[in-house]
């Protein structure tokens, strides 16, 4: 109740001329103040999305190597940059530029070390190796990714078989392809995995089991031998 009363009092005694004199610039810098922090935080909002929208425009039209190339050096740090770097190493290494694709691979690495798509640079890195001939490398780098559950696993463990098969130690080879039949089932890898299992097949040749000799008969069962009495 008194708490009331004074709350009366204070409405009474209350003068919103004097109040605005004394306040109102204040008030007024405040809401021009508040105002323009959400101008500027919408304008840089309308900037970034433009700028997100145009970036993956370029990416989407970005059709050759050096429309790539500058996709990564106009947006460096950005996630289009790193799709464009990845795609940009893909190319490189389809036409044989082998070098510029591991460069290529290696930035995205160093660039985006948390990238979701590290497995596939990684992948990456271990395939220019086998298509330079360095099986034992390639084996190296595949087999670091051949044990998880990435979704490259799969695709390593197939270059482990590989560069196995092309060291020249075919029997290894071949029971890596085995051990990746039931994997690959309904994959594009099966042909390929079963095709390499049979050939290396024929490759393996066949144990040498030695002769035996019979067995010498007991004398009681050679014909002619008295009957046991």
């Amino acid at each position: 109740m008194a708490e009331t009363s004074q709350i009366d009092s204070y409405l009474k005694q209350f003068e919103p001329d004097v109040f605005w004199q004394k306040h109102g610039r204040k008030i007024v810098w405040g809401l021009v103040a508040v105002l323009a922090v959400g101008a500027l935080a919408y304008l840089w909002q309308w900037k970034h999305t433009q700028q997100a929208e145009e970036a993956a425009a370029k990416l989407v039209g970005a059709r050759d190597i050096p429309a790539l190339e500058q996709v990564v050096k106009d947006y460096p740090q950005q996630e289009v940059a790193a799709q464009a770097l990845l795609r940009l190493a893909d190319m490189q290494y389809s036409v044989g530029r082998y070098t510029d694709a591991a460069s290529s691979y290696q930035k995205f690495l160093k660039d985006f070390p948390n990238h979701a798509l590290g497995d596939s640079a990684q992948f990456g890195l271990a395939a220019v190796a086998e298509a330079q001939g360095q099986y034992e490398q390639a084996r190296a780098q595949y087999n670091t990714m051949a044990g998880g559950r990435s979704y490259v696993s799969v695709g390593a463990r197939l270059g482990v078989a590989r560069c196995t098969e092309l060291l020249g130690q075919v029997r290894e080879a071949r029971q890596l392809y085995e051990e990746l039949k039931a994997s690959v089932r309904r994959t594009p890898w099966q042909v390929e995995v079963d095709m390499r299992y049979a050939v290396l097949g024929r490759d393996i040749p066949e144990p040498v089991v030695p002769s035996v000799p019979a067995p010498t008969a007991p004398l009681s069962l050679l014909p002619g031998a008295p009957a046991p009495k």
